[in-house]
């Protein structure tokens, strides 16, 4: 009896969290960003949800046609670095070296781009990486959360995390993704991310 070999292509990790600001939203085109693209830290976590708008039309006494639409979605992100005046420019908040952080109760986080890679494992056990863009995100004033602990018998690491809300640009688009093979897949998956928040 034959074996009955299946594909495998899975998810195996996640490396990078790269953002940066727009400065522009122009009609018909993707958005600019600005020049600094900020790293976030090491990548430990990012979880993509997506809400959409569903269409359902019944007869018959039955589901005749159903249809759903992209509404926004949801990106919670954890990594390594909290920081100061990353999570200030995230935010929208103030700061300064000399003064440090200012979160303000008339604070607005800006829109921005926001990028990162997965390792995905084939059947051969090479290793193909997938650059995600999400051409507009809006960091969630109520994800900003600080869960301090005392050390006790062990020490618990709290990651930072922040949630992203994600929306469609002026052509449409919400994410752009790319896969990469071979030798130098990773460098050149991480090149064409960083050629997003540059758009010609």
């Amino acid at each position: 009896m034959a074996v009955n070999t299946k594909t495998v292509k899975v998810p195996i990790g996640i490396r990078k969290a790269l953002w940066a600001k727009i400065t522009a939203e122009p009609d018909a085109a993707h958005p600019t960003y600005d020049a600094t693209i900020l790293d976030l830290g090491a990548a430990v976590k990012g979880t993509l949800a997506i809400t959409t708008a569903t269409l359902s039309i019944y007869g018959d006494d039955t589901e005749q046609l159903r249809d759903e639409a992209f509404v926004s979605a949801q990106v919670d992100v954890e990594t390594t670095c909290s920081d100061l005046e990353l999570n200030a420019s995230v935010y929208g908040h103030t700061y300064s070296s000399t003064d440090g952080e200012d979160s303000g109760k008339d604070d607005h986080a800006p829109y921005g781009g926001y990028g990162y890679l997965e390792p995905v494992l084939l059947k051969d056990k090479s290793v193909v990486f997938r650059a995600t863009f999400l051409r507009r995100v809006c960091a969630i004033a109520s994800s900003e959360k600080s869960d301090a602990a005392t050390r006790a018998d062990s020490i618990t690491v709290q990651n930072n995390a922040v949630s992203f809300a994600c929306s469609a640009d002026a052509t449409g688009s919400w994410r752009a993704r790319k896969e990469f093979t071979g030798d130098g897949a990773e460098a050149s998956a991480l090149a064409w991310i960083k050629t997003q928040f540059a758009p010609t």
